[in-house]
């Protein structure tokens, strides 16, 4: 992953913060999740399985989710 990822700062609540840019956003708990998993160099896969037992959803439903929010991830510039 992306270096860029690792610079933002979160808040238990879903606000994450890019003190590059200034920006700020705010993400649901699934997405934060996901981040910091990111931010702990996981891998997809490990994410995924880390969803289905957090959120009790189903295989298919988590990796849509995290590949969904990568998609969002990598329009915002986080990850390539």
């Amino acid at each position: 992953m992306d270096k860029r990822i690792n610079r933002i700062a979160m808040s238990e609540n879903g606000f994450i913060f890019d003190p590059q840019t200034g920006v700020s956003y705010v993400t649901n708990s699934t997405g934060l999740e996901i981040l910091k998993k990111l931010k702990d160099a996981k891998e997809v896969d490990d994410i995924r399985e880390h969803v289905v037992k957090e959120f009790e959803v189903s295989s298919e439903e988590a990796e849509r989710d995290v590949i969904d929010f990568l998609e969002l991830l990598k329009s915002k510039g986080f990850v390539e």
